[in-house]
């Protein structure tokens, strides 16, 4: 699809099996967003402290460092259908645990650790090949449009996802108990429309098995390394990921804590920036492609991070409200961007490892979910999330700099490669 023609805001969901795995998606982003909310309420609740929520996303992030590298390798040497398939599947049999545990009474807080690592593996697994997958089934004209659909399941999911919790935890008949019980049903009916695409779809390439796992880890750093924009890149993502959505963290602390507004007033606040988010995606689905990506990247970076920064100011939960919104559209438009940059730009051979690297972020935002809970605690909640949104607001400021720096002293030596002469 070109970028001159009509706006197309589902172009990609003409392709039939597209179609079974963004269906797939939309289901599971709902058991995801909804136990989120679940999850955090109930670490709050059971540890008490800011430390305690952060403890929960640490114990993902610990297990996420180790085996994202590995999910992505493996996307790029099983096939990649059948390990969409089964993660889903896994995700299902974990909601049915912590449904279980919820149901009789025996839920702890040790638990939800577990709990959260083991999804961490999960996640490892699947989004790099359901991603990988994605591009696959698509091509490369339409891959932007497919990644900001991704972006619509999971914002709308976000919208979805709390208010659903937020019924269920609510009503004397459920509780949290509901939340778990939904995301096993849902989940199961998302493993069905992943095996609803064909089984020719997702066959590794016949060498992938070649080389050992570990080679394969090493020559995926070797093209990063050999190609300094798709580094800048990655490392902006994660820095981002890392420092800036840990304010998702911190939500039922900021409901709680500054504006006495309790669960409700927490799934309100993930709503509002799941709106944000939606309207974003939707705009650059059928009108943006990677030609604005630099732009999109830089501009919806920059304000991801004032706002986090406006967060963490806001003197009344109206104003946080609104706040969120703006980081919900600034999120979505730097993730959307930054992934159709990394995935249309590379080799199709490396899109498992690709896609493991910025998943990496999301492991670094586990990991940075302890130590920014303890420093929540010491020196408080609000100078803490500004400090979460200058790192961003830096990070993503200085890179355009950076980038002119570094084809500056590149040139007249080599080529710019396809990155470098995008937007």
């Amino acid at each position: 699809m070109s970028e001159h023609s009509e706006p197309r805001t589902f172009a990609a969901l003409a392709v039939p099996s597209f179609r079974y795995v963004w269906t797939a998606t939309v289901l599971y982003f709902l058991a995801i967003f909804a136990q989120m909310i679940a999850r955090g309420w109930l670490a709050h609740e059971l540890s008490g402290t800011k430390a305690g929520l952060g403890a929960v996303t640490l114990a993902y992030g610990v297990v996420s460092v180790i085996f994202t590298p590995i999910g992505g390798v493996m996307a790029d040497r099983l096939n990649k259908r059948r390990v969409t398939a089964w993660m889903v599947f896994a995700m299902a049999v974990l909601s049915a645990a912590l449904f279980v545990a919820l149901a009789t009474g025996r839920l702890t807080y040790w638990m939800l650790l577990v709990a959260s690592g083991c999804e961490a593996v999960i996640f490892a697994f699947i989004v790099p090949a359901r991603m990988a997958l994605t591009v696959e089934l698509v091509g490369r004209d339409l891959l932007h449009n497919a990644v900001a659909l991704s972006q619509i399941s999971m914002n709308l999911n976000r919208i979805i996802g709390p208010f659903l919790a937020g019924v269920l935890m609510a009503a004397a008949w459920s509780g949290p108990e509901g939340v778990y019980l939904l995301g096993t049903v849902v989940c199961l009916a998302a493993t069905v429309c992943v095996l609803k695409v064909p089984a020719t779809a997702g066959v590794p390439r016949s060498d992938a098995t070649d080389r050992s796992p570990f080679s394969e880890l090493r020559s995926g750093i070797a093209y990063v390394r050999a190609n300094p924009p798709l580094g800048q890149l990655l490392v902006t993502s994660l820095i981002v990921t890392m420092f800036g959505f840990s304010y998702m963290t911190f939500l039922p602390a900021v409901s709680e804590e500054l504006f006495g507004k309790g669960a409700d007033g927490y799934a309100a606040l993930a709503a509002a920036a799941a709106v944000g988010g939606l309207a974003t995606a939707l705009g650059i689905a059928g009108r943006f492609g990677a030609r604005h990506g630099w732009n999109i990247q830089i501009v919806s970076g920059v304000g991801f991070g004032l706002g986090v920064i406006a967060l963490g100011l806001a003197p009344s939960y109206a104003t946080a409200l609104l706040v969120c919104v703006a980081l919900g559209a600034c999120i979505a438009g730097f993730q959307s961007m930054n992934a159709t940059l990394v995935m249309a730009n590379a080799d199709t051979l490396y899109h498992g490892r690709l896609q493991s690297m910025l998943q990496l972020g999301f492991s670094g935002f586990g990991l940075a979910g302890l130590p920014l809970g303890l420093l929540a605690d010491a020196a408080g909640l609000r100078p803490t999330m500004v400090a979460m949104g200058s790192i961003c607001a830096v990070t993503v400021g200085v890179a355009p700099l950076r980038r002119r720096l570094g084809r500056a002293r590149s040139a007249g030596e080599t080529a710019p490669t396809a990155l470098e002469t995008v937007g």
